[in-house]
């Protein structure tokens, strides 16, 4: 028999060193919507890391007139820029999305703030059911598992630290940290390479630590595609993804795939011929995750009342032969 997937659109992120919003970039960012087979409605700004900044409606506004002007797409703010801010429709917004953009700011701030409301499961389900998410600079940096917090190394002087973070590319090793920003040179008489707080003091932070780094040099993207479990890098720079078991260095152009990063790793659409019980167990077990993964969103948006988001998450399970069983200690699925 075949499985089917779940998904049902391009699942792509797209990780910036910097750059993001400048021209050259439109071109990136128009391959990518051109991996849907059909228009873009709903794409949205996550305004979270830059929040905290006075000028947070004028980044906004330049963000949106960006995406507007130069790609020829229209996306709407969250409006989630704080901690007080936070409200039903956010959680809609992000699991119906299909582009999210976010960007400048601080990763610690941003993580803080989308911990504490269940942003990092919504971003897993997003990833797991398709669309486009686009982040870069203090975003970029919270993809991880472990992040750098960069601001309170850089510009308060704290000790130097790995912070946990929203590990959402787990399927390329069993640690990761993104480092935007991977060749910056704006210090002149000090090292601001490695996101600001130079070779030296990252060195320190990973030292044995087996630890996959995505280093992103500046005005450069890496694009992972999940639905053809490629690595493409884009822009003016390199990619170095460096592990204890060496450095891998992608230029600009240059494609790989996932197994060439990790050998276990198992794509998010593929579909096999089941041929024993083994085999179908294994395939089954992959596929559950997936599976309870919607139906623990399912649970929290129906706590928040959020009943349209609620229905469509039931409906895409019962789309794909699982039916649902409400009772007071939560939610069951079973396949029919």
């Amino acid at each position: 028999m075949v499985d089917n997937k779940l998904i049902k659109k391009p699942s792509i992120i797209t990780l910036f060193g910097s750059g993001e919003t400048s021209p050259h970039m439109a071109k990136l960012y128009r391959g990518l919507i051109n991996n849907f087979d059909s228009k873009l409605n709903n794409n949205f700004l996550l305004d979270t890391p830059f929040g905290f900044q006075e000028n947070h409606t004028i980044l906004s506004s330049k963000i949106i007139r960006y995406f507007s002007e130069k790609v020829n797409l229209k996306i709407d703010s969250i409006n989630f820029p704080d901690d007080n801010s936070y409200n039903e429709n956010i959680d809609g917004n992000i699991i119906n999305s299909d582009f999210i953009f976010s960007g400048p700011g601080s990763p610690t701030y941003a993580l803080k703030i989308w911990k504490k409301y269940g942003v990092d499961s919504l971003l897993e389900s997003k990833i797991n059911n398709g669309g486009i998410i686009a982040f870069s600079s203090a975003a970029a940096l919270t993809f991880g598992s472990h992040v750098i917090p960069v601001y309170e190394i850089y510009k308060v002087g704290e000790k130097p630290k790995l912070i946990p973070g929203l590990n959402l590319i787990n399927f390329l090793y069993k640690e990761t940290i993104v480092v935007p920003h991977f060749n910056n040179k704006e210090g002149g008489d000090h090292d601001t390479s490695h996101c600001f707080i130079g070779k030296k003091r990252f060195d320190n932070l990973i030292k044995n630590r087996d630890i996959l780094v995505i280093g992103i040099e500046e005005h450069t993207s890496i694009t992972f595609n999940l639905n053809n479990s490629s690595i493409k890098v884009d822009g003016k720079g390199k990619v170095f993804l460096k592990s204890p078991k060496g450095v891998i260095e992608i230029n600009s152009g240059e494609t790989l795939g996932i197994n060439e990063i990790n050998s276990n790793y198992t794509p998010l659409t593929e579909t096999k011929v089941i041929s024993n019980n083994k085999s179908k167990e294994k395939e089954d077990k992959k596929v559950n995750i997936d599976i309870d993964l919607l139906v623990d969103i399912r649970d929290k948006v129906r706590l928040k009342k959020l009943w349209d988001i609620s229905d469509q998450v039931r409906d895409l399970l019962i789309s794909n032969n699982i039916e649902i069983e409400d009772n007071s200690d939560g939610s069951k699925w079973k396949r029919i």
